[in-house]
């Protein structure tokens, strides 16, 4: 594996959290309408949703989509379809803070949504506006054959640009066409996202990290991002001059990073957790096995294994300390392309401690029988792991269509 980043040497004794010089992140609230900009192409063509300030303290996204929305005033005439942006968690943004009650990007659950859809109010800000967002998104769905969506994002520590994608082909598909790395596997860590529950809707969609809250280039990245999905979605025509210049842009930040990585460890925190990272950490920095990260709870953290340090946290709200990726060979991509088309998975119940559940689509697999790269075959043949890492785990289909 190779990084434009150096590695810093561990430390020599465990850092102290008054020594770590760390202050509270605080970024400008912004205030904007549900829905920011629709504009509808004089052309049919697919749907685009964009959506920025998921988390209120990442406002990038909205900022960049305002100014692609001003752009495309003038070029209507070449749009296809419809390009719909919405800002996530309103009341978060205007206090310029992560979310208020609870993450609004932890509660995209479909039994939680189902209630709230019953129940019509939520009990708490962050269900209110899931609410609000989830009938703008139900209302723009359909409208075209294909639906996409973009959810912009944006990080505490600073960083290049990256993808997060339920690993379905279409998916995968929209997510390479982005020249920055694909990062898989944050699905079997993360509950109750956005784009995981557009992606069970049929939704093709990736979420784009576009770098730091405070850096004023994440804005460029977040617009270079909507311009690359208006190009890849078909919503304007290849060879786009804007289009081009964010391909470029992202390709410059990514450098000689990896293609693709997959997460292989999420350092969780419990809430009220007094967690602080060591500063001058970066997104796909390389770290070494025990290198000293952080300190909880007085505890030094070391990484449990060597691999890109991503999503170091630098900010007061948060439930994950960082993740620790390794890079993923483009052959086994392409492996897992024509498996999956062939439908390998048909054969995948005759393995030692693997059997079918009664849900289509579904197998319990026992670890301590299917040992060997069991979880990494049901990966290659489009599957994803439910819930955590234990003795017997449940593997799901994606929906690759």
């Amino acid at each position: 594996m190779t990084s434009s980043l150096t590695t810093p040497r561990p430390p020599a004794t465990p850092p102290q959290p008054s020594d770590l010089g760390l202050q509270p992140l605080e970024v400008p609230g912004i205030e904007v309408p549900r829905v920011i900009g629709h504009i509808v192409g004089n052309q049919p063509g697919p749907t685009l949703l964009c959506v920025g300030g998921v988390h209120g303290n990442e406002p990038a996204g909205v900022l960049g989509a305002q100014r692609v929305l001003a752009a495309l005033a003038g070029l209507k005439s070449d749009l296809r379809g419809q390009l719909l942006v919405l800002a996530g968690n309103r009341a978060a943004l205007k206090a310029g803070r992560r979310y208020l009650d609870a993450d609004l990007n932890r509660i995209w659950t479909d039994e939680n949504v189902a209630r709230l859809r019953a129940a019509g109010v939520g009990e708490t800000a962050e269900e209110n506006e899931l609410l609000e967002l989830d009938l703008e998104l139900r209302q723009a769905i359909g409208l075209s054959p294909q639906t996409y969506l973009l959810d912009l994002h944006s990080t505490s520590g600073p960083g290049p640009s990256f993808v997060v994608l339920e690993d379905s082909l279409a998916n995968r598909a929209f997510g390479l066409s982005f020249p920055a790395p694909l990062v898989l596997g944050i699905e079997e860590e993360l509950g109750g996202t956005l784009y995981h529950y557009l992606s069970r809707l049929g939704v093709t969609g990736i979420t784009v990290e576009t770098g730091s809250h405070r850096d004023p280039s994440t804005v460029d990245r977040a617009e270079a991002a909507l311009w690359l999905a208006l190009e890849t979605a078909g919503l304007l025509p290849a060879g786009s001059p804007q289009a081009a210049a964010g391909r470029q842009l992202l390709q410059e930040q990514k450098g000689r990073l990896p293609d693709v990585v997959e997460i292989h460890y999420r350092h969780a925190l419990e809430p009220d957790s007094q967690f602080l990272m060591v500063p001058d950490y970066a997104g796909f920095q390389l770290v070494e096995a025990g290198e000293v990260l952080a300190v909880e709870e007085g505890r030094e953290v070391r990484a449990p294994a060597s691999g890109y340090l991503l999503m170091p946290l630098y900010q007061p709200q948060g439930e994950d300390g960082f993740f620790i990726a390794r890079a993923v060979h483009p052959a086994w991509l392409r492996l897992s392309g024509v498996v999956r088309r062939l439908h390998a998975e048909r054969f995948i119940h005759w393995l030692p401690g693997v059997r079918r559940t009664e849900h289509p689509g579904r197998f319990t697999v026992d670890r301590g029988v299917a040992r060997w790269f069991a979880l990494e075959l049901f990966h290659l043949l489009g599957f994803h792991r439910e819930g955590p890492v234990a003795r017997r785990v449940v593997m799901v289909r994606r929906n690759d269509g």
